[in-house]
């Protein structure tokens, strides 16, 4: 474990990722295929090399339970964590997301979405906001969210039953303005900033995949633990980056857009990690 932790608190002082993000991709790259539980220990074994103190991982592990995502179990002094059916569809929904959605040609129409939901139903408002924006809709202004697909059913049954349809309107329209497509599309999603953070990705990444391959070439053994580390690692800030990418069309993205360049990186690096990774989860686990 010490030269586990020293390897990953030297290559990763922070993992690019919400702690939520972290936990959903530890449940359901490596705990859910393996019975779906585990104790506190080893969850903090599995986390803490990320830069997370044991104490911050339970805390963490405590507010996610407070919100209704795990199930909780006593076995003698141990604790056994497992998804409650409402963390389950939440990581699902990131799932699909990260791993199931891909970018679809575009009809040349804008999908709008406006809403003027009063204060007393502001949790409601909140939570319309978040689901625009998970469904990779761009705030134009006050209000007012736009997106090239059509989400309007998705967003129907969302507000089915909230009080919320009368406070909400959708449009189909046509961009009539000055500048040329590609460029609104960038400031209006700030794909500059998301480029950025894919071509950090992907340098960081790279760099740790020639060297993990190193040894393979050379024949000599592989770290079990380290290998676990790189995949957790890189699954984890793909999900991240994956989640804050609106998907837009292939048509509304300069050619050489890095998301592409990431995905195929992380599926390679992930496809040489996974047989050694998965031996260290059980090795953990079974303790």
């Amino acid at each position: 474990m010490s030269k586990y932790k020293r390897i990953y608190e030297k290559q990763h002082k922070k993992i690019q990722a919400r702690f939520s993000t972290i936990i959903y991709t530890l449940f359901g790259a490596f705990i859910i295929p393996r019975g779906g539980q585990a104790h506190v220990a080893s969850l903090i074994k599995l986390v803490r090399p990320l830069g997370f103190s044991a104490n911050a991982i339970r805390l963490g592990l405590s507010r996610m339970s407070r919100k209704g995502v795990f199930k909780v179990r006593k076995v003698g002094r141990r604790s056994y964590y497992s998804l409650s059916t409402k963390g389950f569809r939440w990581m699902e929904q990131g799932r699909v997301r990260a791993f199931v959605f891909e970018p679809k040609s575009w009809d040349g129409r804008w999908r709008l979405v406006v809403y003027n939901v009063p204060e007393k139903l502001r949790v409601l408002r909140d939570r319309l906001r978040f689901k625009l924006h998970s469904l990779g809709f761009a705030n134009l202004s006050t209000s007012l969210w736009i997106s090239p697909y059509d989400f309007f059913s998705e967003i129907e049954t969302f507000t089915e039953g909230k009080k919320m349809s009368r406070y909400i309107e959708t449009f189909e329209a046509e961009y009539k303005g000055k500048r040329k497509i590609k460029e609104l599309v960038a400031v209006v999603w700030q794909l500059d900033e998301l480029a950025r953070r894919y071509q950090a990705f992907i340098r960081k990444y790279s760099v740790m995949y020639a060297r993990h391959k190193r040894p393979a070439r050379a024949g000599r053994s592989i770290d079990l633990a380290d290998c676990f580390g790189k995949r957790f690692c890189i699954s984890a800030e793909y999900v991240a980056l994956r989640l804050d990418d609106p998907m837009l069309p292939l048509e509304l993205l300069s050619k050489d857009w890095p998301g592409i360049e990431a995905q195929r990186l992380y599926r390679k690096m992930c496809d040489s990690l996974k047989t050694p990774a998965d031996e260290f989860v059980d090795l953990v686990l079974k303790r």
